[in-house]
């Protein structure tokens, strides 16, 4: 499955990865500083409909992260891991766990790079194996994926310094 309009893109790729991007219209040290800020993460993480219930995190290498979610039926999604790598402004990697799947660790590789006057955001998400990265594709995770960078986009656009 690939989704894609320019600005967005959403596919698997190989086996066992999912690649996600999209286009913002800030520099890349700002879209990495303001995606890695948990005091505003409560304005765009998620999908529509959903509420920012946990937002912890050590950023440094070997430092561990907590986020979750409530939706509109009350469902709490929790995701957590820890970052392996840390390249201010370019480049992150850390592990992630859904909390409703504890047995599958991906690695997500996220980076950071010039586009024109913008950022094009680059997320790898490299699953176990095959049958993990197809359940979380057909859970409907591209419909979140979407609306979060949507949303982190006018986030961006409402905190322009």
């Amino acid at each position: 499955m690939t989704s894609t309009d320019g600005n967005y893109l959403f596919e698997g790729r190989g086996e066992r990865e999912i690649v996600m991007a999209f286009s913002f219209d800030a520099p890349p040290e700002r879209v990495f500083e303001a995606w890695n800020d948990t005091s505003g993460m409560g304005n765009w993480y998620g999908p529509e409909g959903h509420e920012l219930i946990v937002a912890e995190q050590d950023f440094r290498v070997g430092g561990s992260w907590r986020y979750g979610t409530r939706d509109e039926s009350g469902e709490e999604t929790t995701l957590y891991g820890v970052y392996q790598e840390i390249e201010p402004g370019s480049r992150m990697v850390n592990t992630e766990i859904f909390a409703g799947m504890p047995d599958f660790e991906t690695t997500v590789t996220v980076t950071f790079e010039v586009e024109g006057a913008g950022t094009r955001m680059t997320s790898v998400v490299l699953h176990p194996v095959r049958e993990s990265r197809d359940g979380a594709m057909a859970w409907g995770m591209e419909a979140g994926v979407r609306q979060t960078f949507e949303r982190f986009a006018a986030h961006l656009a409402a905190t322009q310094r």
